[in-house]
């Protein structure tokens, strides 16, 4: 058989195989030994690595879209020289970077006026979260209450509720920014309750301090108990400067 003919063949076994990452180093790797004489196991060795980064990628790629960010934010588009509140929390949040607090349950919560960068840094952190394979669901609040809402109305509510619970992180952005009725309410606490179960980690980003919860839940309690889950294990970052869109 001659060597095209032969090496087709191959594509196709690798193909039929899913291993698309061999198939596209193939023709380079076999140019490589033809002119530097590698040996046997170097290509296959070579051939093992092109298909791992291929899965690698392709695992983070599908990452990222199932968080179904609205805009991708990644850490080096952030100013933290904007202010001294930023400048404070620049060490604090960069440590989350090696995201470790995935492993130990810690939430991430986000806390200040609008415009202070709340959603950047919450997104940011999900992105690198993304990029190491961890399943991310990043959600507003709002849309995660009126879909499992809906869910609950047609009987899928269990399904729904695994996509949020078992995320190895979610975020929710603007959590108790708008006054929740009786409905919504229970299925926050739902959400929160059975990630602090799990210690899975949380992030939220809000623009009321835990104080003014008991305004936004119909019960007191409810905010309390939700409030506390959060923060037992937790990174606060208080962003309480300047208002960064008012400046761009």
């Amino acid at each position: 058989m001659k060597d095209e003919d032969l090496l087709e063949l191959t594509f196709e076994k690798l193909r039929w195989l899913r291993l698309p990452g061999m198939a596209k180093a193939l023709p380079q790797l076999i140019e490589d030994a033809r002119r530097k004489n590698v040996s046997a196991l170097d290509i296959v060795s070579a051939l093992a690595d092109a298909e791992k980064g291929s899965r690698i990628k392709s695992a983070v790629d599908r990452r990222i879209r199932d968080a179904r960010f609205p805009e991708i934010n990644t850490i080096d588009g952030f100013d933290f020289d904007f202010d001294p509140v930023r400048k404070r929390l620049r060490g604090p949040y960069l440590a989350l970077h090696d995201l470790t607090f995935i492993d130990q349950g810690i939430n991430p919560l986000f806390i200040g006026n609008p415009g202070t960068g709340k959603t950047f840094l919450a997104r940011a952190l999900a992105y690198k979260a993304c990029t190491a394979t961890k399943r991310v669901v990043f959600t507003p609040a709002a849309k995660m209450l009126n879909e499992l809402h809906a869910a609950e109305v047609h009987g899928r509510i269990e399904r729904t509720l695994r996509k949020y619970v078992r995320a190895d992180l979610l975020v929710i952005d603007d959590f108790a920014s708008l006054e929740l009725d009786t409905a919504q309410a229970k299925l926050a606490f739902q959400v929160i309750s059975e990630r602090y179960d799990y210690r899975r980690s949380t992030a939220i980003t809000t623009n009321r301090p835990f104080k003014e919860w008991p305004k936004v839940f119909p019960d007191p309690l409810n905010a309390q108990v939700i409030a506390e889950r959060l923060t037992e294990r937790c990174e606060h970052f208080v962003l309480n400067g300047k208002g960064y869109r008012i400046k761009r």
